[in-house]
């Protein structure tokens, strides 16, 4: 396939390296035709090679002539397709083996077009999910497989490998055990991704508040390594986790920009590292920040600590839930969505996310805390609600979705009711007869992990 669109591609000789990845990111592109200013092609230059020189401490500065390969390979215009298809599959760039492009270039050397073989390119684009040995994580990192991108999680494995364990003999698939904030394990990793979806730190609001110095230390200053470090290897864009938690509590449907109320300490870790992301953003970083809602569904690595898993799972097993007050606000979201979500971040034009807050669930899906125990205990046959009035949390709130729906055409593909229904239908399969133990539980694997140090 001939691309005669060629503008795109051509570089001056004098363009800092550092702008020049910004731009193939921003144009979606991943080749450089390097020409003076009469046109002449003189060298070419593939994103991989522009990171491979990052990694070896080429000065983002330097003109990309610096470390463009001039032993590439060009076809004239003449040339007939079968040619190109041979030129085409022995073209190689400076570090990377085979591309799929090759320049078409007319009798004084000027591109006239990009021969294309027509196969994805032999780099596949790399992810680097931060916490993708988790909940949403594993779910995620299968999507990402799917779809052919190569993941590399960063995860301490704190809750087990068990929902990715199936995904290490994937080709496609490389687990780093580590720590976000680890700045020996960024300096390895960064380098290799195309994108950075952080879904990593410590998820809820118990969880959080054991150790408060921890959760800052893991929510929030680990975050702001982490955009250190991206911004110095030019990943430009950036997916991050948020919470729907940040709205804290009000009376009104909350859209991305209503006042921000957050009551616990998880809240405001999600709070500060958001307004790092947002101070930090530029013409070379992208941050995309997804305030997630209250997420409930099968997982990989399953949680028993959320409030419809949790309700599902004492429905079947006890014929009884508990509900404390019950007319507090939650926007439920199924997990699969959240990933769902994630990649749709990925895939979409830069220009319509870069810098954007949305909240991801459905507008229809906000429940109050009894109806979400109404909901399942009429999945359940015999299931009493015991209805306390001893209210611990305070977080109260509705959303308004509609943003991300108009900006990307993104809508959730799960309900409630489907999620309540695949929870039970593993219940009876004694998929879960050790629910109740830690591994599924944030906050008790966490506290066991302070009092043993295990």
């Amino acid at each position: 396939m001939l691309d005669k669109k060629i503008k795109r591609f051509i570089y001056s000789p004098s363009v800092p390296i550092g702008r020049a990845i910004s731009d193939l990111y921003k144009k979606a592109i991943t080749i450089c035709l390097v020409c003076r200013k009469d046109g002449e092609l003189l060298g070419v230059l593939t994103l991989s090679d522009i990171k491979q020189a990052l990694l070896k401490g080429v000065d983002q500065k330097a003109h990309i002539s610096s470390i463009m390969n001039t032993s590439f390979v060009s076809a004239t215009k003449s040339m007939p397709l079968s040619g190109l298809k041979k030129l085409a599959m022995k073209a190689t760039s400076f570090g990377t083996g085979i591309i799929d492009k090759v320049p078409v270039v007319d009798d004084n050397k000027r591109p006239v077009a990009l021969f294309s073989i027509g196969q994805k390119s032999a780099r596949p684009s790399t992810v680097l999910l931060t916490g993708g040995a988790g909940y949403i994580g594993s779910h995620l990192s299968r999507r990402l497989l799917k779809e052919g991108y190569r993941v590399i999680v960063l995860d301490k494995l704190t809750f087990g490998d068990g929902g990715i364990r199936a995904l290490r003999k994937h080709k496609n698939f490389i687990l780093v055990k580590g720590d976000v904030g680890d700045i020996r394990t960024l300096m390895k990793v960064v380098p290799q991704a195309d994108y950075v979806v952080h879904l990593a730190g410590i998820v809820g609001d118990p969880a959080a508040a054991l150790n408060p110095l921890q959760t800052m230390e893991e929510n929030h200053f680990s975050t702001k390594l982490l955009i250190d470090v991206c911004q110095y290897y030019h990943v430009s864009r950036f997916v991050f986790a948020s919470s729907c938690s940040v709205y804290g509590v009000s009376p009104s449907l909350l859209s991305e920009n209503s006042r921000l109320n957050p009551v616990s300490l998880y809240a405001q870790s999600k709070l500060y590292a958001e307004r790092e992301l947002l101070r930090n953003a530029n013409n070379h970083f992208h941050p995309v920040i997804l305030r997630f809602g209250t997420v409930y569904g099968l997982s990989p690595r399953m949680r028993f600590d959320l409030v419809a898993n949790i309700m599902t799972a004492h429905a079947f097993t006890k014929k009884r839930i508990t509900v404390d007050g019950g007319e507090q606000w939650r926007p439920l979201l199924h997990v699969d969505d959240a990933a769902r979500a994630c990649l749709a971040m990925i895939q979409a034009p830069l220009e319509k996310v870069q810098g954007e807050i949305f909240n991801v669930g459905a507008t229809k899906d906000n429940f109050t805390v009894a109806s979400i125990a109404k909901l399942i205990a009429g999945k359940c046959k015999g299931v009493k609600i015991e209805w306390l009035n001893n209210i611990k949390d305070r977080r109260d709130y509705r959303v308004n979705f509609s943003k991300i729906q108009k900006c990307i055409g993104f809508k959730t593909a799960h309900t409630v009711q489907e999620g309540v229904e695949e929870i039970a239908n593993a219940m009876r399969r004694r998929k879960f007869k050790d629910w109740a133990d830690k591994k599924y539980n944030n906050y008790l694997t966490l506290r066991n992990v302070l009092e043993t140090g295990v």
